[in-house]
């Protein structure tokens, strides 16, 4: 006869047996959630961070801090360029908010928004700053979408005639995700103290990394208050304290608002009116093109224009969507599974056995 602390022992060996099966496949599934592609990835991605610099062309740099005439020279109708890099988001919809001063004390200073590249260029990924995005040096293909035209009215002048007036591009520019869009602007205070206008922007991210490029058009006097028969009001005019870009409230959160600022210092000069407008293609001719064409002349802002493509079908190439292998989570969640259901078979047929015998 088996003693006591036996019978206990065989009674219970298929229950054990099935007790370390369910534990391999409760193993099993806690590997496949956290494999890549897995049914439920587990997000531990740091927290988000956002980062605003803003670009200074006498140090050919971003810069994470304010501009002034030791490291920026630019002319009233300029671009100053921006860069936004945003971190750990998660894969989806966000929103943030664009805030920019139209006016300080009194005289116009960023009278609208414009593309990040409309002045001069800057390499998105340089080094420089703190914006950086970890989707550097290999970005993305960039989209980008138009900036609404404004229809505010100060002075008995639009918003919309200053951008007639410049004739600059007007978009925001993104990689690592779309724009869905863009609405506003909406002004708040007065224009003859310090005012503000805003733009809140929605976009998809495609994963956790987004980089958003935008420019800031410093007011021209020769619109503002000029064309109106008024005196110059434009960013050059100025005085004494700064003014600023921010970003607000990503997806809600106040506690990642940025803020950068450029002093009246940096102002200097003025561009003519459309001195920044696309130039206007000409008519197409029937004479032979050169056998070895040359670039165009550069135009006001140092660059040469970019030619136009022709309207040619390009093969989009096919877009993997998952690894052509079997990742090293996935191997062991199958092993484990494997394992598991062979204890948990094992103790059955063990009880089986038992119990005809």
């Amino acid at each position: 006869m088996l003693a006591p602390e036996s019978v206990v022992s065989h009674r219970f060996e298929p229950q054990r047996h099935r007790a370390a099966g369910m534990a391999l496949t409760l193993a099993a599934m806690a590997a496949l959630a956290v494999a890549p592609g897995g049914p439920a990835v587990l997000d531990v991605r740091a927290a988000t961070s956002v980062n605003l610099d803003q670009w200074a062309n006498l140090d050919r740099a971003w810069q994470n801090g304010n501009l002034n005439g030791n490291n920026t020279r630019m002319p009233e109708g300029g671009i100053v360029p921006f860069r936004l890099a945003v971190e750990g988001l998660s894969a989806g919809t966000h929103t943030i908010r664009i805030q920019y001063d139209f006016t300080a004390g009194g005289h116009k200073a960023y009278d609208f928004l414009a593309t990040y590249s409309g002045w001069t260029s800057p390499p998105i990924c340089d080094p420089s700053g703190g914006g950086i995005s970890s989707m550097c040096p290999s970005m993305p293909t960039p989209s980008s979408a138009a900036f609404p035209s404004d229809g505010f009215v100060t002075d008995g002048l639009s918003v919309r005639g200053a951008e007639a007036y410049s004739g600059v591009p007007r978009r925001l520019t993104v990689w690592g995700g779309t724009i869905t869009s863009i609405s506003g602007p909406s002004h708040a205070g007065p224009t003859s103290g310090n005012s503000t206008a805003e733009f809140t922007v929605r976009f998809v991210s495609t994963g956790p990394a987004v980089l958003l490029a935008w420019g800031g058009h410093l007011a021209q006097s020769a619109y503002w208050d000029v064309a109106g028969g008024g005196p110059r009001d434009g960013a050059g005019q100025v005085s004494g304290a700064p003014w600023h870009m921010r970003t607000l409230q990503l997806d809600g959160s106040g506690n990642r608002n940025q803020d950068r600022s450029i002093q009246p210092s940096a102002i200097v000069g003025e561009l003519p009116p459309r001195a920044l407008a696309p130039a206007t293609p000409r008519p197409a001719t029937p004479t032979a093109a050169p056998a070895n064409p040359r670039p165009t002349s550069p135009n006001t802002a140092g660059e040469l224009p970019v030619p136009t493509p022709p309207a040619t079908s390009v093969e989009t190439p096919a877009v993997v969507t998952g690894p052509a292998f079997l990742s090293a989570w996935t191997v062991v969640a199958i092993l484990l599974t494997v394992a598991g259901i062979a204890l948990a078979i094992a103790g059955m047929s063990r009880a089986r056995r038992r119990a005809r015998g």
